[in-house]
């Protein structure tokens, strides 16, 4: 009988193999050892050969745990794996690619090389799954998905060139050294934290349509986050990276839970062109305060959503460094099969002119390559947020750039942090945050109604069994110490 996951819609399903996946866990070792003792033909460092088992059938055990029919995606490009990085703490060569040939003539584990699919014409990268052999080892062994992470030396804060290839040596200064204490402190906190989408049956979120059709995990692993800067410099950029809840389509945010509490989350609005203005000595929201993307132009397509396409121009000309640049990124983002999609380089010039007119005091700023600037703006706001959360509140924050998702009734403190944090990195003051949520303003010792069920959403039996699992094998308290004793939780 043919593999059922031979079908194109059956590839789609998979993820990337996970390199820093890491346990020290006895059972985990045990496991390690009775597979390893299994293999014919094994040769090398017994040391080297264990330790690239472990990580992969850690990954393989987490990946068919949370999905059974999630497959790992895995290069066979010896330039894929660099063991002497500074990115690759567990020193992950090359020699990987044997261990998993070697794992697949013994029958552990099945493989689909890489191939181009003939009906769809997407390429597809070698796919891994587990055999019904080692399923079986997988249902009887004796530790949980739960009790894997992120090894401990792994690098949270990564330095890229002009090219977006990470500099693999760079010096170390008290500053860099001070922001990795940070990062490593706020992922032991999201380790210990459960991340979830509550509603879900199963962890998984489709998006796209066709090719452009991907699938998002949402599981435990996938939480580590790591600060990136550009251009081999600490001036540029500076963003927070990682974590499926930054990749989570903006509809399913609603439903996010952390450690089973529903959350809340606000937004800056138009916080790069607040901070382009700050940077010119003005205080947007108090001496302009109007729409940043609202335009007053009659001979418009009326199907096109004018605000919506003024906005996307905006913010893909402040990041280009030129205009036909931010054209084509423009087109690219667009909705397939939308008037937006269809519009030409005259058409997006024009209503570029519309936009620097309004915004006359930034327009030298438009389409000048700023956007690395900004990033490296944002991101110190971020930070300040990230460890004022950390640290004060021991509670667990989220970010999504200029979107930050708390446990609800946190979102009282994040509103004025967020205020506190922006004045201090830009000089001005009172900039316009917003919920994205529509449930925040309910609290615990007030008469309120109750929260539409469309709001917050029903915890799938899925959801509660994994939060029951966490809580069990992190040892966790029955309250942690942030719980928001004032606040409505289901």
């Amino acid at each position: 009988m043919d593999d059922p996951r031979t079908s194109f819609y059956k590839y789609l399903n998979a993820r990337p193999l996970d390199v820093h996946t890491w346990s020290e866990h006895p059972e985990v070792n045990e496991f390690v050892n009775e597979i390893y003792k299994t293999l014919s033909s094994v040769t090398g460092n017994e040391r080297i050969n264990k330790r690239l088992l472990k990580v992969l059938l850690l990954d393989l055990f987490i990946a068919w745990k949370d999905d059974p029919d999630l497959m790992i995606m895995f290069s066979r490009d010896n330039n894929s794996y660099k063991a002497k990085s500074r990115y690759n703490e567990i020193k992950i060569g090359k020699k990987m690619i044997e261990v998993v040939d070697l794992l697949h003539a013994n029958g552990v584990i099945e493989v689909k090389n890489g191939f181009n699919d003939r009906i769809s014409g997407v390429g597809f990268q070698t796919r891994l799954w587990p055999s019904e052999c080692l399923i079986e080892k997988f249902h009887h062994a004796r530790f949980s998905k739960f009790d894997t992470s992120s090894h401990e030396g792994r690098e949270t804060i990564i330095l890229r060139d002009d090219d977006k290839n990470d500099v693999e040596e760079y010096e170390d200064t008290p500053e860099t050294h001070r922001m990795r204490t940070l990062m490593t402190d706020y992922n032991a906190l999201l380790d210990q934290t459960h991340i979830d989408i509550c509603t879900l049956d199963k962890p998984v979120i489709v998006t796209g349509k066709r090719k452009r059709k991907q699938t998002l995990q949402i599981d435990q692993k996938d939480k580590f986050v790591r600060r990136v800067f550009n251009e081999s410099r600490w001036d540029k950029g500076g963003r927070f990276y990682g974590g499926w809840w930054q990749r989570c389509p903006s509809e399913y945010r609603k439903s996010i839970t952390i450690d089973s509490y529903m959350t809340s989350e606000i937004d800056f609005s138009g916080l790069h062109i607040v901070i382009l203005y700050a940077q010119e000595g003005i205080n947007y929201w108090q001496e302009i305060n109007e729409d940043p993307y609202q335009l007053m132009i009659n001979d418009y397509d009326p199907n096109i959503d004018l605000r919506q396409a003024a906005k996307l121009l905006l913010l893909t000309a402040i990041n280009a460094k030129e205009e036909k640049a931010a054209f084509a990124a423009f087109r690219r983002q667009a909705e397939k099969d939308t008037p937006e999609k269809r519009l030409t380089n005259e058409q997006l010039k024009s209503l570029l002119t519309a936009l620097q007119r309004k915004h006359q005091p930034i327009a030298h700023k438009i389409a000048s390559g700023a956007g690395i600037d900004l990033m490296n703006v944002d991101g110190q706001i971020t930070e300040k947020l990230i460890e004022r959360f950390t640290y004060h509140y021991k509670c667990p924050i989220l970010t999504v750039h200029d979107s930050y998702i708390v446990p609800f009734g946190y979102d009282r403190y994040l509103y004025r942090e967020m205020q506190q944090a922006f004045e201090e990195v830009t000089g001005v003051t009172d900039p316009v945050a917003k919920h994205t949520t529509e449930y925040y303003d309910i609290v615990e010792n007030e008469p309120h109604p109750p929260v539409p069920e469309q709001d917050r959403g029903q915890p799938s039996p899925r959801h509660l069994n994994d939060w029951e699992e966490f809580k069990l094998v992190k040892r966790k308290p029955e309250f942690e110490s942030w719980y928001p004793t004032w606040t409505y939780v289901y």
